[in-house]
């Protein structure tokens, strides 16, 4: 299967030759493997010699056994296999988490042999949690790695010039005064638009993408949340009662976008709050939700508690509720494409940027507040067809209070503009 290349390889390349361990998390089949690989590949293009370039999967059972044996044993096997570990060498090893003590190890692995750059990847947060101790602090660099994007998705359809038109046109790099008449996507939105929508209903898992048939695709999807359930939930986690994990997450798909309210929750899954709030917390650190804090200066006006709750990938919430219907047959369609917008943003968010949602006690609420150095921009998404600009009531508030250079109302497919708002089509986000 080919290899796409994935943002974030542009972000890891500047730790490659520098100390330190790089640890890439993420769910399982985000693409974390073929992350290993492009940069296995990347080191062969520089004219690295593979004898200096090793790539260990720790799911083989004898692989896993070499390397709980510890670091000798490893050096050990390197040396029988004919490295040089006196030079510079790139050890690659995937599904860390499976290793009894991997903070050792790793810890020795760095502070021993100095000339071995290590890259590992993980697919349970909590596992690594759990064994990988403070010793390691200062020793690595973490790199969450998601579902595809939009970008990434188009990329994956092999469609890099109508992808590069986004990075010309989308609100991360959008400046004030722009002519959204000449914006770049504009002139290809039939064809963006298409993409966007079955973005929205399959999400971004890179083998769903790949994939042209839409029963294959759900059947991927099942897949990967069974895989899910069983691996990380129950011989991972340990959850006994997997009955009501998985009515939390079906009640959780149900109310994407909507504040997560806990005692309503306890009552109709019937667990006690402090399971539920261990399960959210499982959800969360195992990459199936993605919980959104409020954005508040005045708590005597605003919401300043309250969390609300999306999906990381919306084709894993549409497997949940098995609804693959088109956006034009659903009824959840403006929540969906609310998830995916948010999703979205999520996964570019620049290391010291955040994303909020914004609500007052009077119930003026915007979707979301991206802030990027200390700015605040509303976002609204709405899924209405717009024939001219129309500005909805939240926005307006929130800007009277917390004045803005821009703001965007993303929609289904208008392009326009009333003073600061502007009007784009959500896959723009």
């Amino acid at each position: 299967m080919a290899l796409y290349p994935r943002k974030i390889l542009s972000e890891i390349r500047k730790y490659m030759n520098e100390p330190g361990i790089i640890l890439l998390v993420g769910a399982r089949q985000v693409g974390k493997t073929s992350i290993l690989h492009l940069l296995i590949d990347e080191l062969k293009n520089q004219k690295v010699n593979s004898n200096l370039i090793h790539y260990f999967d720790l799911e083989d059972f004898t692989v896993l056994d070499i390397f709980n044996k510890g670091v000798k044993e490893v050096i050990a096997f390197l040396k029988a296999s004919g490295a040089d570990t006196e030079k510079q060498n790139f050890i690659f090893i995937d599904e860390i988490q499976y290793m009894q003590n991997p903070t050792n190890f790793l810890k020795l692995l760095h502070d021993k042999y100095k000339n071995l750059k290590t890259i590992v990847s993980g697919s349970s947060t909590l596992e690594i949690r759990r064994k990988f101790k403070d010793s390691l602090a200062g020793r690595k660099i973490v790199f969450e790695i998601f579902p595809l994007d939009f970008y990434e998705f188009l990329v994956f359809k092999e469609e890099k010039k109508l992808a590069d038109t986004l990075l010309e046109s989308d609100i991360r790099h959008f400046k004030p005064d722009t002519d959204v008449q000449e914006l770049p996507a504009r002139f290809f939105s039939t064809e963006l638009a298409g993409y966007f929508r079955e973005y929205v209903i399959f999400g971004g898992y890179p083998k769903v993408a790949l994939e042209s048939d839409r029963e294959k695709k759900t059947a991927y999807l099942m897949d990967i949340y069974n895989s899910y359930i069983k691996k990380d939930i129950k011989d991972i986690m340990r959850i006994d009662n997997v009955t009501a994990f998985n009515n939390l997450i079906k009640a959780l798909s149900l109310q994407i976008g909507g504040m997560i309210n806990i005692s309503e929750l306890c009552t109709s899954i019937k667990l006690a709050r402090e399971t539920l709030e261990r399960y959210l917390f499982l959800l969360e650190n195992t990459f199936v939700i993605k919980t959104v804090s409020p954005f508040s200066g005045n708590p005597r006006k605003e919401i300043s508690k309250m969390h609300k709750v999306y999906f990381v990938d919306t084709g894993l919430r549409n497997i949940v509720i098995k609804n693959f219907h088109d956006l034009a047959d659903r009824t959840d369609s403006g929540s969906l494409l609310e998830n995916s917008v948010g999703g979205n943003i999520m996964k570019n968010l620049a290391p010291l940027s955040e994303l909020h949602f914004w609500r007052t006690l009077s119930k003026n609420e915007v979707d979301f507040v991206l802030v990027e150095d200390n700015k605040p921009r509303a976002i609204e998404v709405n899924n209405d067809s717009f024939k001219a600009p129309r500005v909805h009531a939240g926005i307006r508030y929130f800007t009277k209070d917390y004045p803005a250079d821009v703001s965007f109302v993303l929609n289904r497919d208008f392009f326009g503009r009333t003073d600061n708002v502007y009007f784009l089509p959500a896959w723009l986000c």
